[in-house]
This record gives structure tokens, sequence and C-alpha cells, in this order.
């Protein structure tokens, strides 16, 4: 029989909690193991419950999750981690995703949406929810001062090829491999093995580093994700 999925919850809300504990205690392939009510206390939790999956709030006191997610990571970089909010802004977005959040989800997100997203999580699909894909598209399109300003990166990144372009761009409508291999015609090994030059060419592993450091380099463009 298979494990069930090890859930952390990190809310500042005790309802928020409770919801997330009663829609997974009608589904045996998850468990919550934990919950927390800010960031510092995530960080504790997670070393001593090693869940599979955490589901962080952004904004909370003492520790943001942007801030605990960054401490998390730095301590175990396998770590996976999804961001479940309010906000759709790329002001929450794009960092919650720099400090290495595997997904961005919304807290209206029905309960199979939810339970959808941590297995992508997991199978490192990085599950956007469609108001934050449409939220990332529509800062590309508006320019570089419509996202949070980043440092310069240090190194020249080798130029993508035409194909690992097409990738990115669909990659940063938040489509899972498969969808993104129906849209190229391609297979999803395919798609896999393009990811996977790309992120060598970045010096990342994870789909969610790659589409951050695509913003970061402009290798996406508003031309190419435009609809």
């Amino acid at each position: 029989m298979t494990e069930p999925t090890r859930i952390l919850v990190v809310d500042d809300e005790p309802v928020v909690r409770d919801a997330f504990r009663h829609i997974f205690a009608d589904h045996p392939e998850f468990v919550v193991v934990g919950e927390a009510s800010d960031g510092a206390e995530a960080v504790g939790r997670y070393g001593q419950l090693r869940p599979d999956v955490v589901l962080m709030d952004l904004k909370m006191p003492r520790m943001s999750g942007v801030e605990a997610m960054t401490a998390i990571g730095r301590q175990h970089p396998d770590a996976c981690m999804v961001a479940v909010t309010t906000f759709v802004s790329v002001d929450y977005v794009v960092p919650a995703l720099r400090a290495g959040a595997a997904g961005y989800l919304v807290k209206d997100s029905s309960a199979e949406e939810l339970m959808d997203g941590i297995r992508q999580a997991l199978a490192d699909e990085m599950p956007l929810s469609p108001r934050i894909s449409r939220a990332l598209a529509r800062s590309i399109a508006e320019g570089p001062s419509a996202t949070p300003a980043h440092a310069q990166l240090p190194r020249r990144v080798p130029a993508p090829t035409a194909r690992e372009h097409e990738v990115l761009d669909q990659l940063a409508l938040g489509l899972s491999n498969k969808d993104i291999a129906e849209r190229l015609c391609i297979s999803e090994a395919a798609v896999k093995a393009h990811l996977r030059h790309i992120g060598d060419k970045l010096g990342v592993r994870s789909r969610t580093q790659i589409l951050v450091l695509a913003y970061q380099y402009g290798l996406v463009t508003p031309q190419r994700t435009a609809p």
C-alpha cells in the first residue's frame, strides 16, 4: 500500500488550517502531519517532521512565507513547498518562486485543484493557479517595470534554441509537461529533455528555478507569450 503524502500546513488563520485538515481528511492519499501559525514556527516544524510537501501562506507575523521558504530551502534543498495565498500580484508571486516555491495556488482553489497542485509539485510540474499564470504573462507584456526589481546576474547565459524558447513560453503560462507536449506536438519525454537542457544552461534544476531565471534573463518575451 502506498504511503500517503505527508503535508505541513502553514497559515496564521486557524480557520484556514482547519479547512485544509477537513479537505485532506476525506482523501487517504494525503495526511496533514503538522501545522504552523507563522514562518518561524514552520522552519522548526519542517525540521522535526520532514513532510513531503509544505502548504505555505505568505503574509504572516514574525516571519513571512517567503522568508520561511528561503530558510527551509537553505537547510533542506530538496524541500517541496507550495505557496497557497490570496495574493495574485507578481509582487508576491515572483519573490515566492525565487524563494523556492514549487508552485503558487490561490486559497479559493477547489479541493481537487489543491490536490492536483500538490501532485504536480511533487512531480516537479510547477502548479500555478490560472489567475497567477495570467498575472505573470500580463507582467511580461507590460514590460520590465511591471515586475519586481532583481539583481544583475553575474554571467552570460548560453542562448536557448528555438524549440527551447517555445518550451519556455509554454512553461511561463503554467502548463504541465503533458500540456506543453500536446501544444508543441512533441513527446512528453522531449519536453523533459528540453527543460533539462535549459536547466543545464541556467545552472539550475527545477522548473520553478528555470522560470524565475528565464524572467530575469529576458528569455520570455511579450511577443512570445501574448495570445
